[in-house]
């Protein structure tokens, strides 16, 4: 692929050297000629001086001939400006990187038409998500989150003695809010009908609204490992997202904060989460608040040598599990030695999100199974597609493929039945198997390069 990187800070550099690798066409893009020239000694791209949201220096960068266009600077305004022109210049697809979501959040679909980008992805958004996975650590063998969070895909895996093993799909008593969309038994993934059964061993994928998910997960019994009682600090987007989250899963959140002003308004806006202000490395604060009995103690503050120090006290003192938030990727092996049992970067899970995008050669891909053997596609029904007015169990989807979750334009999440009928922007998420993505592809009228 003709891959244009615009931005070569730790995200635009980590991908320039790793899709070099791979073989593709790289180019970069960046103002900063030291820096720009460092990365072109090392690596074998082609390198363009200038402002990537500057159509003349796009035009240098060969951006109508790109089949790929990833706006990943540190500059929000920059990013949004180099889609929008990129795009219009003839740029097949583009990534939009925002440090700042609260607007498009409100407008998505306004930034999308008038933006223009293929895929959105937010730091904050991508960390939050990852710990909030990690601390959960529940019954599920893998959380993915789709829709800003109000869909997800969980793997569980059935044991001999389980409350639905031996059962028939269609005999499952199962919550209202979810689909079981797919069977990993022996490494071979089956999409199921409904006069299949389920055998020990098993591993179901299940796609649907996290509070119905959790009913499912309950109901499958065994001893939970799902943390209960969780200590954060920090204030920043990250740490507030995270308690949010933790707060709809009914999870108890505690919030250490060092400065008195924003823990005041972290209260206020954060109703029923306790809101203390003190000291996170102050070993008598710890103790005072019983901190080791906690099941996690997330260190994901802006500070990294504090996020450090704070999850090892609290490791000390005896909490389950600690996760610290790391803005350097270089430092995450290195906190994982010194005992922090997870370390989070932002700017590696968006390089690895927009890596498995690229590998898999299509934009709507949002994850893998089993080594490609079957994706979770996120697509969006334009005005123009033969989908529109139609009812689910009419629109013609192959065996093989099950639409887990629509989310409509006014934000609602609807788990859809055969009567359901497809909206025009209507973005669907689809569970595929690996010989049916063409087909599904083609249904919805999505060229994969």
């Amino acid at each position: 692929m003709n891959i244009l990187i615009v931005g070569l800070g730790e995200v635009g550099s980590y991908l320039a050297k790793v899709l070099s690798t791979e073989g593709h066409s790289i180019t970069v893009v960046d103002p900063d000629l030291k820096r720009m020239r460092r990365v072109a000694d090392l690596l074998d791209v082609q390198a363009v001086h200038g402002d990537g949201s500057r159509p003349d220096v796009l035009d240098r960068a060969d951006a109508p001939q790109t089949d790929l266009l990833l706006a990943v600077s540190n500059d929000d305004k920059v990013n949004m400006l180099t889609c929008l022109f990129g795009k219009r210049m003839g740029a097949k697809k583009t990534v939009l990187r925002l440090r700042d979501t609260s607007a498009v959040r409100r407008s998505r679909t306004f930034y999308r038409k008038n933006l223009q980008h293929d895929l959105l992805l937010s730091l904050d958004d991508l960390a939050a998500e990852e710990i909030v996975k990690t601390a959960r650590q529940a019954r599920g063998l893998g959380v993915e989150n789709f829709a800003e969070g109000k869909v997800q895909l969980r793997r569980f895996l059935l044991a001999e003695d389980g409350p639905f093993t031996g059962q028939l799909v269609k005999d499952l008593k199962i919550p209202a809010g979810m689909l079981i969309t797919a069977i990993d038994r022996n490494h071979d993934v089956l999409v199921p009908g409904g006069s299949d059964d389920l055998r020990a061993g098993d591993e179901i994928f299940v796609l649907g609204e996290p509070k119905a998910i959790a009913t499912f997960e309950k109901r499958l019994g065994g001893a939970q490992r799902t943390a209960r009682n969780v200590v954060v600090y920090g204030s920043g987007g990250v740490a507030v997202q995270v308690c949010q989250t933790l707060q709809r899963e009914n999870v108890d959140v505690r919030v250490v904060i060092e400065d008195r002003e924003a823990a005041e308004a972290l209260s206020e806006s954060l109703k029923g989460v306790v809101v203390l202000h003190a000291d996170p490395t102050d070993l008598a604060f710890l103790q005072e608040e019983h901190v080791g009995e906690a099941d996690a103690f997330l260190g994901i503050s802006e500070l990294d040598e504090r996020n450090l120090m704070s999850c090892q006290l609290s490791r000390n003192l005896g909490v389950k599990r600690t996760v610290a938030l790391v803005q350097k990727p270089d430092y995450v092996s290195l906190y994982q030695q010194l005992g922090i049992d997870v370390a989070v970067s932002p700017r590696l899970l968006c390089a690895n999100r927009i890596l498995a995008f690229v590998r898999s050669r299509s934009i709507s891909t949002i994850a893998t199974i089993e080594e490609g053997k079957a994706e979770v596609l996120e697509i969006e029904v334009l005005p123009g597609s033969q989908l529109v007015g139609k009812k689910m169990k009419d629109a013609g989807f192959p065996r093989g493929s099950v639409v887990a979750a629509i989310t409509r334009e006014d934000g609602q999440v609807v788990i859809p039945r055969g009567d359901d009928e497809v909206r025009a922007q209507d973005q669907m998420v689809i569970f595929v198997l690996a010989g049916v993505v063409r087909d599904v592809l083609d249904l919805a009228g999505i060229e994969r390069e």
